[in-house]
């Protein structure tokens, strides 16, 4: 999985987040809300992934592919 760079693609999630008139603590917890629900989503698409390849191991050919 990758590390999540606030300065790569939704980056203006994050500058909006440093733009709110909040206190450095809100600000803070809400930047790792937002790190942790990148985190969750990226582990659910890698076993998404993951799922996908175990399932076409087990498919006859002819039912794994799409015509």
């Amino acid at each position: 999985m990758r590390k999540v760079d606030q300065t790569a693609v939704g980056s203006d999630i994050y500058a909006r987040i440093r733009e709110l008139p909040m206190n450095d603590a809100d600000r803070q917890a809400a930047i790792n809300a937002l790190h942790q629900s990148e985190v969750i989503a990226e582990v659910m698409l890698w076993v998404k992934h993951k799922v996908a390849q175990v399932g076409a191991f087990f498919l006859k050919p002819s039912l794994s592919t799409k015509r």
